[in-house]
Formats: C-alpha cells, structure tokens, sequence
C-alpha cells in the first residue's frame, strides 16, 4: 500500500530482542495511521593512529566474539566495518560497531577496554534520535510510505490490535514529498482540584476544548442544583469524572492534548487520584496510562498523543521578547491573545456556594479555552522548530535553546563526515560547574544627561558572528601552539596562552549557514509576510543567539569555556 504521511510521534517497542520504531502521524485524507519500522543499530570505536591493518583486522574478530546475556536478553556484535571518520574535525580510523539491540549498546562498549581503542561515541543518542538520523524520517514533514498493511496478521505479537488507529503498515520505503499543509487535531485541558499538591484532593471538574467542542466534566454541583450551561455534563463521582476524560480523548483522539504548566500540575494530578481510585488512565494509542520522567519538572508522555505542555515552549521560544514579568497563563494570554482568565477566587469547595459554581463551570472552561487559544498561536512556530531541530514535537516543546542547538549539531554531523561526541556524565557535570567563571561581556556605564546627535548602530548576530569569524569552537581549539603561527588565533585571558585552529570547523560552519538563512528568511518574511516565515525566521534566530551560551554550558556535549571566553574577549576588544 501507498499513501502520504506525516510524523507526529514516535515510540518503540523491543520484539525478540530487536528495537522496532513505531511513528503515529496522519495520511493526507487524516486517518490516523502507525508506521512500524527498524534501523541498522551501532557505535563507534576510534583507535589510536598509526595502528596497522594486521592488527585492525584482528581487533575486529574479537570484536565480533562479543555476546551478552542482560536480563534475559540476548544481543550480540553483529558485524563491524572500518570506516575513514571524522572526530572533533581531526581524521580518525574508526570501527562502526553493530549490535542487536540499542539497549545494550553501553554494555558492549564496557567491553572494548582494548588499548587499540582510544574513544567510544554514540551509544548514547537515544533510539529515537539515532532512527531519524539514520532514515532520515523527520517529524511534522510529508513522505510518500509504502508498505505492508497489518491487520489481525499476529505480525509483531499482534501488536496492530492493541492499536487505536485506522491503519498500521510495516515501512518498506519512502521518499519526501512538497507538502506544506497541515492542521492537527487539538485538545486542550484543565483540572481544578481541592488542594494544590499533586493528588492531594479531589478533582472537581475537568474541562476540554477542540474545534466545535467544549466540555466541562463534574461530580459537583453544589446542593444538588443543575447547572446553566449545557457544556456541563454532571458525573456520579470523581472515580466517574476520570473514566469520562478518558472516554472524551479516546474519542475526539487529539494529535496533540494541550495544557498549561500540565506537565507540573494537570497529569501528574490525574495520574495521582487516578492511582487512588484504581482508574485506568489509558490514553495512549495503545491504551497505555501516562509515563512521567523526573527533572526539574515532571514530563508527562503519552504513547501516540504528544501532550505539550504550552508554558515550557513559550519559555524557551518568546519569553524574552515578552513585556509580562511573569509566564501566568493570565499574563501569557493578556499578552498574546489580548484574554485574560475569568475572575473566580480560588476555595475549598466545602466553601463554595451553591450561586458560585456556574461561574467555577466557565473560570475551569475559559482556562481550556486559553490553552487552545494559546496552541493556535504559537503552533508555526512549534511547528519550525520541530522541523529545524529534527526531533519530536514532544522534546522540541520542552527542550531549552541549548538542547536545540545540539539537536541542530547532532541531525547535521553527517554532512561533516563526524562521530557524535559523548554526553558528559554526572561528575564530569560537577567539575565543569566548579570551574572559575570567564569574564563577560563589556558593558559600558553611561553618564546621566540629555545628548545631542546620537547615533544608534547594531551589529547583526553579534556573538555567532565572531564565533564564525574567528572559527571559535571545541573543535578547533588546542592548549599548544600549531606548528604555523599563521595558522591559528592566539588568546590570552587571565595569564593563559590557548589558541584556536583557523582551519573552518564543523560548528562554526553550521552557525554561518544558521545566520545565512536567518538573513534569507527575514528578508522573506519582509517581502510576503506569513506565520510560517515569522516562526522560522524566530526560529534561526533564537538558534544563532543560543550558540555562545551552548559552548559554555556544562551540559554541552561539545562543551568549551574556552571558546566563550575567546568571544567574549574579542566583544571587549
């Protein structure tokens, strides 16, 4: 079968030991459809220079002897070529080392403590991150598929009939398609509860709002009385309350169900009194409850259904061009949507009257109301960024702007002939953070006073400029001077000689073309100005803006202080 598709989300799934990819997006006619697909699993082993073909070849049978048994899963090196790679832009000999499952990458890694292997990398992209890579399957962008339907076949332990969804293909080929259009279905959501820490107190009502659809879901009424509003549909219990919203996004299945700070509050709450009263919160596709991921902040994920949780991206993408002090959904929409929530003062229902809870009813259903309101606005430029990034909206709309660039980095090192660098692990985090701080920027103290004759300059992408200009990045610095003075740039900062290759690197190359079509797409938004143009022009900004703070953020995987302090030198200068 053949038809067009688009990427919305993506999961996995193991099947007889091996990782298979499952992509939920839509056809052009809307159905709902779930491709299943796989992808040549690997690493990579750098060995030290000089090492002769006698002894590759030898290091590559021992190689292929490894196997292993973890928790009852067999894997195993499947295979292993010798490949002419790139590594920090220096040329490497390397072993591309395939395995039967990506779980197990880590531990065959563990193994290769062997002297002829100086450096292993990319075990640890994530499977989602290294399937796009490798098939080249982007989020939110149309391919034509074809493949084999599975319908009742068993294929995959039947995986199909667990599915809530109109078609399920395993891909047999695909190629892009110029489509530009395309409208998700949305689902925006609220709670409002007793209490305010999680599970704490009952869910009073929960409401939701998509297109030429609101509704408000309640066991309380207040003395018994109807409500006004016909949006309002009164339940027996809360126990009831939670089987209807399940009942609500199962049919209405949204592409995406929308919240406000939901990742912080809403899910995790439903989750909670849904764990008490033995509830099944089954809103994934595949009739899985919500996964949660510890950070700073809770994430809640659901398997089909990207659950986007609308304060995280603002706060990445537009906070800094915001007037409001604060990102309040009351704020964030006075500002955005020229809305405001509805005037309701928040109390323990026990105290609320019987008059007052219409207007609980539409304080609960306006605050749905903004979210999708919210979701409308800013969806072009979600819808950008997902694309520029290469990752799942999912991640996209909570990542911040350092993990966006390394996103863009990551999707590209392929054009650069580069092995992925590691992430850097916990205590190497803590050495970076404990590190003395370089000096910033020079800013100027001005005298109080009326002046004459001003005159008002701007340099376009200040920092990424002089990272491109001056070839500043991980890549292309060294502690030790090169062999041709001519050929490197000198710095000095507090007492310290370092020095930066002037040979153009793979980072610097990357900002130049981000700043490149940063000019390309403004000059674009000028002459025909529309919403897409606006978000990817906010888009490439953002991005060449966030690439100094990228280099000298302790997370970075293509962490270096030195490069920050290098630009930060040349602004003073």
């Amino acid at each position: 079968m053949k038809t067009a598709f688009i990427p919305v989300d993506y999961d996995y799934f193991d099947f007889e030991d091996k990782n298979y990819i499952r992509i939920f997006g839509r056809n052009s006619q809307g159905k709902r459809i779930c491709v299943i697909d796989s992808c040549p699993i690997y690493f990579w082993a750098i060995l030290e220079p000089g090492l002769d073909r006698k002894k590759t070849e030898a290091l590559i049978e021992k190689i292929k002897k490894i196997k292993l048994d973890i928790k009852g899963r067999k894997t195993k090196v499947e295979a292993v070529e010798f490949h002419k790679k790139n590594f920090l832009g220096k040329e490497v000999n390397a072993l591309k080392i395939f395995a039967t499952n990506y779980k197990d990458l880590h531990d065959i890694a563990d193994k290769l403590g062997m002297k002829e292997i100086i450096k292993r990398r990319g075990y640890d992209l994530g499977f989602i991150t290294h399937y796009i890579i490798e098939k080249k399957i982007n989020p939110l962008q149309w391919y034509e598929i074809e493949g084999e339907v599975i319908d009742n076949s068993g294929e995959f332990g039947g995986i199909d009939q667990e599915l809530q969804v109109d078609l399920c293909m395993k891909l047999e080929s695909h190629k892009k398609l110029d489509m530009a259009v395309f409208s998700p279905k949305v689902l925006s959501y609220d709670i409002e509860a007793d209490e305010f820490k999680i599970g704490e107190g009952e869910i009073l009502m929960v409401s939701l709002v998509s297109e030429d659809f609101k509704k408000v879901i309640t066991w309380k009424t207040g003395a018994g009385k109807k409500p006004k509003a016909d949006y309002v549909e009164v339940v027996k219990n809360e126990k009831e309350l939670l089987e209807k919203f399940v009942y609500y996004v199962k049919k209405i299945s949204p592409d995406f169900l929308v919240g406000y700070f939901s990742d912080g509050f809403d899910l995790p709450y439903l989750k909670a009194r849904a764990i008490k009263l033995k509830v099944q919160l089954t809103l994934g596709l595949d009739n899985t409850q919500p996964r949660f991921f510890r950070g700073a902040l809770p994430t809640g994920k659901i398997s089909g259904i990207v659950h986007v949780d609308l304060m995280k991206f603002i706060q990445t993408a537009y906070s800094q061009y915001m007037q409001s002090e604060t990102l309040s959904l009351n704020e964030v929409s006075k500002e955005f949507l020229g809305d405001t929530k509805k005037d309701f003062k928040f109390k323990h229902s026990s105290k609320i009257k019987k008059e007052e809870w219409d207007s609980y009813f539409e304080y609960n259903l306006h605050d749905s109301v903004l979210a999708y309101g919210l979701f409308q606005k800013f969806w072009p430029d979600m819808l950008e960024f997902t694309r520029i990034m290469q990752e799942p909206v999912f991640s996209v709309s909570r990542n911040g702007m350092s993990n966006n660039v390394e996103d863009y980095i990551i999707h590209n090192l392929d054009r650069f002939n580069e092995i992925p660098e590691k992430k850097p692990i916990h205590e190497e985090i803590g050495i970076r953070m404990r590190r003395e701080k370089y000096e910033g920027a020079f800013v100027f103290e001005p005298t109080p006073g009326l002046y004459e004759d001003v005159c008002i300059f701007d340099f376009t992408s200040f920092w990424p400029s002089i990272i491109v200009t001056f070839n500043l990045s991980r890549s292309s610095f060294s502690e030790e001077k090169g062999k041709d003075s001519k050929d490197s740039l000198e710095m000095e900062i507090k007492d310290k000689k370092f020095y930066f290759s002037k040979k153009p690197e793979f980072f610097p190359q990357m900002l130049k073309e981000i700043i490149e079509k940063r000019k390309q797409y403004k000059h674009e938004l000028k002459e025909r100005p529309d919403s897409i143009k606006k978000a990817r022009s906010n888009a490439f900004k953002l991005l060449a803006n966030a690439s100094y703070g990228y280099q000298g953020f302790f997370g970075a995987r293509y962490y270096c202080p030195e490069a920050s302090a290098a630009a930060t030198a040349i602004s003073r200068d």
